[in-house]
């Protein structure tokens, strides 16, 4: 009886009614949100709370209903069997594309990688997510080893490596503007521990486009020699020393999630041409030396040339030419766009085979009708 009430026609008609619902409001509201506060409130959310405290089904839980509505109607309502071939592949066409995009949203990555001639890194950096990190030299702030930040809730308690420091979240903010208190307000503030002079943080409205947002953390810490509290700031390009106990030192710091790739990717050199009189870019491009570990641990080196609408793939991920900058002393800085899509041919095969399956349904139709009008004449 459940699968005949997920079967149901009714819930397929709710579920697209639904979704056409929250397309509307997702665009009235990224009006003064941004698309990216849309996206996460309508659409990447199981539910969410609209008018303040109402709670509404969100894009995640709708499309959700709608896979296993689709599924069930299947096998259900389905009883042609192979008679009808192209309802067939119709299902198994509009299954594919909606689990393949399930499985995308879980899987995928946006990043960014900034190099300057010369320079090379094998890893990218998110424009959105941020992450706590803990590091025992400065020379290490490239490592891959940090605490996503949408972890570290109000009250949360935590350790990180072995150092045998302890960690409590006492303030946690999305977007934060950093404050400096006057001297004479300093004598009777207990301030936490900064690596930049900064004594408390403020709560912002969140930006809307994330790589604007600065996040921030106030931190109770156990086991530290000279302080007790710290306050991390995203903005900040200092790391913060952490003394312990034994003579050891930790640095610590609120950075953007660092995604490790397969390669190590080098700038060897970046070229750009402008329309005729105008100082407005006809095309950009960087040549880029990758190395890449053979079977054997060898080093493959191989070089690629990343322009506009010619990105370079490996191993499912993409390079593409995002844009670049000039910096003061003329020399150009390449700024590339990373995405990690293992499903990228998903919708590919799903919009293929739905294409062949309603080509098939309507010739098989239309031969059917042409029997029937000979039969009756």
């Amino acid at each position: 009886m459940k699968l005949f009430g997920f079967a149901s026609i009714k819930l397929t008609v709710l579920c697209l009614f639904w979704l056409g619902v929250l397309t509307f409001w997702g665009t009235i509201y990224q009006v003064d949100h941004g698309i990216y506060q849309a996206q996460a409130r309508f659409f990447d959310s199981l539910v969410f709370f609209g008018f303040g405290f109402i709670p509404f089904p969100g894009g995640m839980l709708t499309m959700g209903l709608l896979f296993f509505n689709l599924l069930a109607s299947f096998f259900v309502h389905y009883q042609a069997g192979w008679k009808m071939p192209g309802l067939m592949l119709i299902h198994l066409g509009l299954l594919l594309l909606l689990l393949g995009g399930f499985f995308i949203r879980l899987t995928g990555i946006s990043a960014q990688i900034q190099l300057l001639p010369g320079e090379g890194t094998n890893l990218a950096e998110s424009t959105s997510e941020w992450e706590l990190s803990m590091l025992e030299e400065v020379s290490s702030y490239r490592q891959v080893r940090g605490i996503d930040f949408s972890d570290l809730k109000k009250g949360t308690r935590f350790r990180m490596d072995d150092s045998g420091l302890r960690f409590r979240v006492l303030e946690q903010y999305e977007n934060a503007q950093p404050m400096r208190l006057r001297e004479q307000m300093l004598e009777n503030a207990a301030v936490p521990a900064n690596a930049s002079g900064i004594h408390r943080l403020d709560g912002r409205r969140l930006a809307k486009e994330p790589p604007q947002n600065q996040p921030g953390l106030v931190l109770e810490v156990e086991g530290a020699k000279e302080f007790s509290r710290v306050l991390l700031w995203g903005g900040e390009n200092r790391l913060l020393a952490v003394e312990l106990p034994d003579g050891d030192v930790r640095f610590i710091a609120l950075r953007r999630k660092q995604y490790e790739l397969p390669l190590f990717m080098e700038l060897m050199d970046f070229q750009r041409t402008y329309y005729p009189g105008s100082q407005r870019p006809k095309d950009f491009r960087s040549l880029i030396n990758v190395h890449i570990g053979g079977a054997k641990g060898e080093d493959i080196e191989r070089n690629a040339i990343i322009k506009m609408n010619e990105p370079f793939r490996y191993q499912g991920w993409t390079f593409y030419q995002q844009s670049f900058a000039v910096m003061d002393n003329d020399t150009e800085l390449s700024i590339f766009a990373v995405t990690r899509n293992y499903g990228r041919l998903i919708p590919y095969w799903a919009t293929g085979i739905t294409s062949v399956g309603l080509a098939m349904h309507f010739i098989q139709m239309l031969v059917l009708q042409m029997r029937r009008r000979r039969k009756s004449a």
